[in-house]
């Protein structure tokens, strides 16, 4: 199997695994005591998370132990996070106030097909130059605007200057989380293609799409692969924040590289 098609299944199975895109079917910020659909307890802010409030009966589990009473559930900025699990499979993470709830055999799931991709082509790999921000400029972040999916600003590490032809690109580059130990740089773009109707074989997801590449840690010539553009969590669900690319991210092409919708086993458009 090629990298690329390693690739390929990789994404397929991250769209329906347990904690994948598919699998989010409520993120609802706790700001006062309050019920969490689709899953029991009582739920309140507190400090380091969030607390539960259910009765044994309920089925709520807290880091192995079932809940009777009221307990914290500690969320992802703590220094180990709770694992927190429902009756029928569903599970639950906290972060920042805000419970995410999962369900592993979600009706998204179970209407899953594949990510539809454009045919890789190596005309797509585009060489550029990336610049990192000076020293005084780290921190920045890009336009207030560019959020990551669970809403959070990212900050800004460079631009890289890149071409289509005889257009010029100068993009915005933010960074994005450690992947398999190493540190990597991430794009949110709009193309040409982001603006067709979506029953367009052209087509890609209106509010753009990702690419990463590796941080090469100073100035450097980089290769883009757009065919390893993928789409946003929020392109198979509702429930993630959708990053806004910067001005700078929209580009006046029509990149007819890598992913371009979610599709349901009728051939549809699932989100």
């Amino acid at each position: 199997m090629s990298t690329f098609d390693e690739h390929v299944a990789g994404r397929d199975r991250w769209a329906t695994s347990p904690r994948g895109p598919l699998a989010l079917v409520n993120a609802q910020r706790v700001d006062l005591p309050q019920p969490v659909w689709p899953v029991p307890g009582q739920w309140a802010p507190a400090v380091g998370g969030l607390t539960v409030t259910a009765a044994a009966e309920d089925g709520v589990v807290v880091d192995g132990v079932p809940v009777d009473g009221t307990v914290l559930v500690a969320g992802d900025e703590a220094v180990v996070a709770s694992t927190v699990a429902f009756p029928d499979g569903f599970t639950g993470t906290v972060s920042r106030g805000t419970l995410r709830v999962w369900d592993p055999a979600s009706d998204a799931i179970s209407r899953f097909a594949r990510i539809a991709r454009f045919d890789r082509s190596d005309a797509w790999v585009t060489p550029g130059r990336y610049t990192p921000v000076p020293v005084d400029g780290a921190g920045l972040e890009a336009r207030g605007s560019v959020v990551d999916a669970a809403g959070d600003p990212l900050e800004v590490a460079g631009h890289i200057e890149t071409a289509f032809g005889t257009t010029a690109v100068r993009l915005v580059a933010v960074r994005s989380a450690v992947f398999q130990g190493a540190a990597r740089l991430q794009l949110i773009v709009q193309d040409a293609t982001s603006a067709l109707p979506e029953d367009d074989p052209g087509s890609t997801y209106s509010m753009g799409r990702f690419l990463y590449l590796d941080d090469p840690g100073e100035a450097a010539d980089v290769a883009l692969d757009w065919n390893l553009a993928v789409l946003p969590p929020c392109a198979f669900s509702y429930q993630f924040a959708c990053p806004i690319p910067p001005e700078d991210n929209r580009i006046p092409v029509a990149i007819t590289a890598g992913e371009r919708h979610p599709v349901d086993t009728a051939g549809s458009v699932l989100h």
